[in-house]
């Protein structure tokens, strides 16, 4: 059985364990040098780069390797997308959304010492939770198909932690980027306060 809490955690820099963190270089996201395959394995090896941080780097501004779960430019993807006059709040939205995320990942991560490493299972759901039950009433609706992709994502720690978590990705310039968890995206998703949600 899904659960839907998520459970993230911290990143990986791809640079020298010297480099202070005040004047780190560039993630590997931000120098357009990596691209990852169109498959749960290349979604895996997302989530390599951010949950796992040499015990040198300072976890507290490791968080910029998330940024490869982000759109790279939402507000343009968005008007291609939907509707003009929904763009804006569809920007505010998904801010809040990718901060949630974020926070969880970084708040994960510091639950942990330096030294924990983690890993990542990607896989398609056996069955989909939009099965019993339907989007809000007032959820956001497409001006053209958006290729969203649900992924069952197990995580693991070698300290024996385990958590799954149920979410919604967009592939997106050689990368997955994330739409939020359960079983729609962040713009059809009803509240947890929602009737008729589980």
């Amino acid at each position: 059985m899904l659960t839907l809490g998520l459970m993230l955690s911290g990143c990986h820099k791809k640079q020298a364990h010297s480099q202070p963190a005040a004047t780190a270089m560039p993630s590997a996201y931000e120098t357009g040098l990596k691209t990852y395959s169109h498959n749960a394995h290349g979604l895996e090896n997302q989530f390599e780069l951010v949950l796992n941080v040499p015990p040198s780097v300072d976890r507290d501004t490791a968080g910029r390797e998330f940024r490869i779960f982000v759109l790279p430019d939402s507000s343009a993807w968005f008007a291609v997308h939907f509707p003009k006059e929904r763009v804006q709040q569809l920007g505010w939205d998904y801010e809040a959304e990718v901060s949630l995320f974020e926070k969880s990942m970084m708040n994960m991560m510091k639950s942990y010492s330096t030294d924990a490493r983690f890993k990542a299972h990607c896989q398609s759901p056996e069955s989909t939770l939009a099965a019993r039950f339907g989007p809000r009433v007032d959820a956001m609706i497409p001006l053209v198909q958006v290729p969203v992709e649900q992924f069952e994502i197990e995580f693991t720690s070698d300290r024996g932690r385990r958590e799954s978590v149920l979410a919604n990705f967009v592939y997106v310039e050689g990368a997955y980027r994330y739409l939020g968890k359960g079983a729609y995206p962040f713009w059809s998703m009803p509240d947890a306060s929602s009737p008729g949600k589980p």
